[in-house]
């Protein structure tokens, strides 16, 4: 999913800066973290879970890559029937 892709089917987002986690050594820095939102047909997920890589040289950023849980919005209930909050 390219990141124009994401902007498609995002309302709104939020990040759960309060957990997350950083792995950091030499110059890279991993971000892990989790998201909640809004989706555009007006639904709402909470678990999106994404990890960004950076690459650090002299105080900059010299590459990035993001990645996001492929069922970022927590949808594919068929394949993951613990997600379907009617199944529980």
């Amino acid at each position: 999913m390219a990141i124009t892709d994401a902007a498609t089917f995002l309302k709104a987002i939020r990040h759960d800066y309060a957990y997350f986690n950083y792995i950091i050594q030499g110059d890279r820095v991993v971000v892990e973290g989790t998201s909640s939102g809004t989706i555009t047909d007006g639904s709402n997920w909470q678990t999106g879970r994404w990890c960004d890589v950076f690459e650090i040289r002299d105080r900059r950023i010299q590459r990035l890559f993001i990645y996001l849980d492929p069922d970022y919005t927590g949808a594919d209930t068929t394949r993951y029937p613990w997600l379907d909050p009617g199944s529980k």
